[in-house]
């Protein structure tokens, strides 16, 4: 199915379909203002336990939904904030500690819980502070897809 996006056995994620919503509202509901919250991505570590910054994927799924959000924005709708979920890894109800959600890490072997900053904590800071979306691969047709 082109309009889903599998990355190396994770999680599914479909970044059309936001803009798909943000039209949606705009034309059913009049275009109110719409923040954003708790979009990103869960992945399974590679090795549990380990401290692993690369997270590339994030990133590229991160660009990727942003890439849609500009669109959305530049056709009109009325976006006023974005939020990426989630800013450090939590236990989660349904996945424990077996999933990893946040652009930060948290190191869950130690007694203090150390705090990481993931490669995708660094690109999301960057694009923050004024670098432009770069093409990505293979996902940067992600949004009007042929």
């Amino acid at each position: 199915d082109p309009t889903k996006y599998i990355l190396e056995g994770q999680s599914e994620y479909a970044p059309w379909a936001l803009g798909e919503l943000l039209e949606h509202v705009k034309l059913k509901y009049g275009n109110p203002a719409i923040m954003i919250h708790e979009n990103g991505y869960g992945d399974a570590p590679k090795t549990p336990g380990k401290i692993e910054y690369d997270d590339d994927n994030r990133s590229k799924i991160l660009q990727n939904y942003l890439e849609v959000l500009y669109l959305s924005i530049r056709n009109g709708s009325n976006v006023q904030g974005y939020f990426v979920w989630s800013f450090v890894d939590v236990f989660e109800f349904l996945f424990g500690n077996r999933m990893r959600f946040g652009l930060c890490g948290v190191d869950m072997s130690t007694a203090g819980r150390k705090r990481y900053a993931r490669n995708s904590a660094r690109w999301y800071s960057g694009f923050l502070n004024g670098s432009e979306l770069r093409s990505v691969s293979p996902l940067s047709k992600a949004y009007g897809a042929a």
